[in-house]
C-alpha cells in the first residue's frame, strides 16, 4: 500500500511539473526550460497540497474543470509565443482575435494550407486531452500528508517559477492589456480632433503639386534591416545601386531616408493607414475608429484638390469596403487584373505582371494619384517568380506557364533578400518605361520582417522619393534625406504618421520652413514605444 501511495505522489509531482511547464510557457523561445521555467507554479503547488489533505479525490467534473482552465491559460501563453514569433510583440486580447481571418488567409494561400489548418485544430484538441490527463494525475495523487507536504514546500520554494508565470499572473496580464486598449481608444479620440490641414486654405492644399501625377508604391516587408543584414545586404544593396544608376541616367533626382513604421512582421494595412491619415495605427481599433470618423487624410485631400485617386491592390481577394472611406475613387483588387497564371506563395500575381497591367490614363482631365501595393516580397518569400522579358504573356500570366514553383523553406532569410531584389527591379523598370516625366514618386517599405528573417533596424523602413524636378525635392530639406537610393544608416527616422503632415506643409504654397514634429499620442500618454 505504501509503495502504491509513493508511486501516486511521484506521479502527482510529475504532473505538477509538467502542467507548470505548460502554464508558464515563455513568449520568447530561447527562455524555454531556462532557470525561470523549470520549476512548479505556485498555484498548482497549493492545489496539490490541498488535494493531499482532502479525504476524497475530485471526480470527473472537477478534473475537467481544471483541465479546461489549464488549457485556456496554455492558449494564452501560446498566443503570446506565436504573436512574438510572427509580429514581434505580445498577444493583444482586445485586438488580435480580429486578425484571425487575415492569418487564416495567409495560411490557406500557401501550399497545403487546408491540411495545415486541420493539423492546427487537431493539435489544439490534443493539448486539451494532455491537460485532461495531467489534471487527473494531479488531482488523484495520494500520499502520507506531512512528509509529502514538506517535500512539496521545499521543491516550490527552491525552484518555483516567478509569480507572473502562473495562471493568475496570466489573467492579470490580460487584464492590463485590456486596460491599455481602453486608453488607446481615448488617445485616438483625442488624435482625431487634430487636423494637420486645418490651417491651410482648401484651395492651397498640395497646390505645389497641382497637375502632377503622384505615385505611392508600397514594397511589402521592406525594412532597413535588408540593407544591413549580411543575408540580404548583398542583393538588395546591388539592386539599389543599379536603380540609382538607371534612374539618374534617365533624369531622376532621388532622396532616400528612414521611416519608423508602427508595425513589424505584418499587418501592413495599419502602416498604410498610418501614412494616409497622419495618425499612428498599430492596432485595428485605431484604424476602425479613424474610418468611422469624418477625418480627411492624404487620399481624401488629394481627391478634393482635383486628383483622380486609384489604388492597385492585387492582394485583395474580396471587395475593399474601406477604399471609399480613405478617398479612393477606384480600387483594383485581384479580380480587376487579367492575370490567370499561378500564384507565388501568398502573392496572387508577380509584381512584374501587376505593373505590366498598370497603364492608366496619365493625361486625363485631372492628374492621377496612384497607390500600388507590391506583393512578391510578402512572406513566405517562396516560391519566387522568375524574371521575364517584357513581351507577350505578362499581363495574362501565360509567360509563367511551366515555371518551377517548388517551395524551399530551409533558407527563408536568403529568399527574403531575393524577393526584395525582384520587387525593386520590377518597380524601377516600370518607372522608367511607364511613368510621366513630371510625376512625384514615393517608394516606401510598410514594415520590416521579423528579426529571425532579417536582423537590425528595429521598425525602420526605407523611403525613396523621386522626381525629375530637383526644386521639388529641395522642398524636403531638413527631413534627413540623403541623395541617391541608399539612406544614411544613422539617419534620424521620420515617424510614418508624420509623412502626411510633412507633405502638406512642404507642398502647399506656404513659406517653406521645417514644421515641428508633433508628439505622438502614445508619448503624450507616457507610454513607451513598442
Amino acid at each position: 500500500m505504501a509503495l502504491k501511495g509513493n508511486a501516486s505522489i511521484l506521479i502527482g509531482l510529475g504532473a505538477l511539473l509538467a502542467l507548470s511547464l505548460l502554464l508558464g510557457l515563455p513568449a520568447i523561445p530561447g527562455d524555454m526550460l531556462g532557470p525561470g521555467h523549470r520549476g512548479p507554479v505556485l498555484e498548482l503547488s497549493i492545489l496539490l497540497a490541498v488535494m493531499i489533505l482532502l479525504p476524497r479525490r475530485p471526480g470527473r467534473i472537477g478534473i475537467w474543470t481544471l483541465a479546461i482552465f489549464c488549457w485556456l491559460i496554455l492558449l494564452l501563453r501560446l498566443a503570446d509565443l506565436v504573436s512574438m514569433m510572427t509580429a514581434g510583440r505580445l498577444f493583444e486580447p482586445a485586438f488580435d482575435p480580429a486578425l484571425v481571418p487575415a492569418l487564416w488567409d495567409v495560411m490557406v494561400r500557401g501550399p497545403g494550407g487546408l491540411l495545415i489548418g486541420a493539423a492546427l485544430v487537431a493539435a489544439l484538441a490534443g493539448l486539451l486531452c494532455l491537460c485532461r490527463w495531467l489534471a487527473g494525475l494531479l488531482l488523484r495523487a495520494t500520499a502520507p500528508a506531512l512528509p509529502v507536504l514538506g517535500i512539496l514546500a521545499l521543491l516550490t520554494l527552491v525552484t518555483m517559477q516567478p509569480l507572473d508565470r502562473g495562471p493568475l499572473g496570466a489573467l492579470w496580464e490580460q487584464g492590463q492589456r485590456w486596460q491599455a486598449a481602453e486608453r488607446l481608444e481615448a488617445e485616438m479620440a483625442a488624435a482625431l480632433t487634430r487636423d494637420p490641414a486645418a490651417g491651410i486654405p482648401s484651395d492651397q492644399v498640395f497646390a505645389t503639386l497641382r497637375g502632377r501625377p503622384i505615385i505611392l508604391a508600397w514594397v511589402e516587408s521592406y525594412g532597413q534591416s535588408a540593407l544591413t543584414d549580411p543575408r540580404q545586404a548583398g542583393p538588395v544593396g546591388d539592386r539599389l545601386r543599379m536603380m540609382q544608376q538607371d534612374l539618374t541616367g534617365a533624369g531622376f533626382h532621388i532622396r532616400s531616408g528612414l521611416v519608423d513604421s508602427p508595425v513589424i512582421g505584418g499587418r501592413s494595412w495599419l502602416a498604410h493607414g498610418t501614412l494616409r491619415s497622419g495618425i499612428r495605427q498599430d492596432q485595428p481599433l485605431a484604424q476602425r475608429m479613424l474610418l468611422d470618423s469624418d477625418r480627411c487624410g492624404l487620399v481624401c485631400r488629394l481627391n478634393q484638390g482635383g486628383w483622380r485617386t486609384l489604388a492597385a491592390m492585387p492582394g485583395l481577394t474580396l471587395p475593399w469596403l474601406e477604399g471609399p472611406a480613405w478617398g479612393f475613387e477606384r480600387v483594383m483588387d485581384r479580380t480587376d487584373f487579367a492575370y490567370a497564371g499561378p500564384a507565388y506563395g501568398w502573392s496572387p500575381l508577380p509584381d512584374q505582371a501587376l505593373l505590366a497591367s498598370l497603364s492608366p490614363d496619365w493625361g486625363g482631365p485631372r492628374p492621377l494619384y496612384l497607390e500600388i501595393v507590391l506583393t512578391s516580397s510578402h512572406a513566405p518569400w517562396t516560391p519566387l517568380p522568375a524574371w521575364k522579358p517584357y513581351s507577350q504573356g505578362l499581363i495574362d500570366g501565360s509567360a509563367y506557364a511551366g515555371d518551377d514553383r517548388r517551395t524551399d523553406y530551409t533558407d527563408m532569410a536568403t529568399a527574403y533578400g531575393r524577393s526584395l531584389d525582384y520587387s525593386l527591379r520590377a518597380l524601377a523598370d516600370w518607372v522608367l518605361q511607364e511613368v510621366p516625366d513630371d510625376a512625384l514618386i514615393l517608394i516606401l517599405g510598410d514594415h520590416p520582417p521579423l528579426e529571425w528573417i532579417s536582423t537590425g533596424g528595429g521598425q525602420r523602413v526605407p523611403i525613396h522619393i523621386l522626381s525629375r524636378d530637383a526644386a521639388l525635392l529641395d522642398r524636403l530639406d531638413g527631413l534627413n534625406l540623403a541623395p541617391g537610393m541608399r539612406p544614411a544608416a544613422d539617419a534620424t527616422p521620420l515617424p510614418m504618421w508624420e509623412i502626411f503632415p510633412q507633405l502638406l506643409a512642404r507642398f502647399s504654397p506656404l513659406p517653406l520652413q521645417t514644421p515641428p514634429i508633433h508628439v505622438d499620442m502614445h508619448e503624450q500618454a507616457g507610454e513607451a514605444e513598442p
